[in-house]
């Protein structure tokens, strides 16, 4: 969660047409290695995916996957701090014309302070002053949407990093019920997270979560919540006062599982401290892992024009996806990726993963589309 974010996009947030539900995709009747091209087509299904967790149901939530492919490995995309929104859908059904099983995951409580309808206001709802991004005290420069945006998302979103131990079990719930979908493989599972979403994918490694790699964009590298919000006081929990005053389950780590950072270098949300933090804590737990830094990229690369405190970077946004998809073909050789024109942003890729000889070799070859 970003201590910055809450600015208002300059346009409305639209979903890309092939990312639309019932768009067809690809489905191979043959094996696809070496050229073979023996396909038909299938729709792009996309369904509510609703989790109840300790009384509560989480019911905006969705699960994308393409009609006649046979079970593909899942890939949860964890939101940013305002929650999910149509943008995370988006990216759901792109990871599922992919070739897998997107999860759109749901973790926040809506409450009459912060609805759905508050992680992305529309543009188009109602009119915005020029300037509505004024200080943190919420004076009348602000307009309401914006107040209620930013001071909702940091409120729900610090309430569930103040209880790692809930957080994780939420995030477990959803993996669980991924898996009894008919679309899902059992065994195969990742994730990938934007922001706030990096932190709770790490949470995931920590955890021990049953997942084979993760993939974060600008996602911050600990989970320390905020003391004194909305004060001049306010600031991040150190180390030590978050085990000290924080029911923290310990880290069991999965060692198995692969991590990919896709970070721009000059992202102030993530400052050197915390990288070489990061980095010791993933080596003494025998992680493998991958950084990569984006040369003159702040936070916000990877969020869509229309979303909510994006810095997209279209340069940054297709280089990190490409990284993904060649990291996921690793992951899972078995499983053909499918071309696909350009992600949730509307990033137009260029290049394909190819997975050559996918029963025996577990890497993959860019190909231009």
């Amino acid at each position: 969660m970003c201590n910055s974010d809450g600015s208002a996009p300059a346009e409305s947030y639209k979903t890309q047409p092939l990312l639309q539900p019932g768009s067809l995709a690809p489905v191979a009747t043959s094996s696809r290695v070496r050229g073979a091209s023996e396909t038909t087509t299938g729709r792009l299904v996309v369904e509510d995916f609703h989790v109840t967790f300790e009384g509560y149901t989480y019911r905006h939530g969705k699960i994308a996957y393409v009609e006649g492919r046979p079970p593909a490995p899942i890939v949860m995309v964890h939101p940013n701090y305002a929650g999910l929104k149509q943008f995370d859908i988006d990216q759901a059904s792109f990871l599922a014309r992919v070739g897998y099983v997107g999860v759109a995951i749901d973790i926040l409580e809506e409450s009459p302070e912060y609805r759905y309808e508050d992680r992305n206001p529309d543009r188009s709802v109602a009119p915005f002053p020029e300037n509505i991004n004024s200080s943190i005290d919420g004076d009348a420069g602000m307009h309401e949407l914006s107040k209620r945006h930013f001071f909702g998302a940091f409120k729900t979103t610090n309430a569930l990093l103040l209880n790692p131990k809930k957080l994780r079990a939420l995030i477990y719930a959803c993996l669980t019920k991924a898996r009894e979908h008919p679309a899902a493989h059992k065994e195969f599972a990742g994730s990938i997270g934007y922001c706030l979403g990096g932190q709770t994918c790490l949470e995931q490694v920590r955890a021990g979560h049953d997942i084979q790699g993760i993939v974060t964009f600008h996602g911050l590298l600990q989970s320390y919540p905020f003391i004194n919000l909305f004060t001049p006081e306010m600031r991040r929990m150190t180390p030590e006062e978050y085990q000290k005053d924080l029911n923290v389950p310990p880290n069991t780590y999965n060692s198995k599982c692969k991590v990919l950072i896709e970070n721009g270098a000059i992202d102030d949300h993530v400052p050197l401290e915390s990288v070489d933090q990061w980095m010791k804590e993933m080596d003494a737990n025998n992680i493998d892992w991958r950084f990569e830094n984006h040369a003159r990229t702040p936070h916000g690369f990877a969020l869509a024009r229309g979303v909510w405190s994006h810095c997209y970077m279209e340069d940054a946004d297709r280089r990190s996806t490409l990284s993904m998809l060649s990291f996921f073909a690793e992951l899972w050789p078995q499983f053909p990726q499918y071309p696909v024109e350009c992600n949730a942003c509307g990033t137009k890729l260029g290049q394909a993963v190819e997975v050559l000889e996918a029963d025996s070799w577990s890497d993959g070859l860019f190909s231009q589309l």
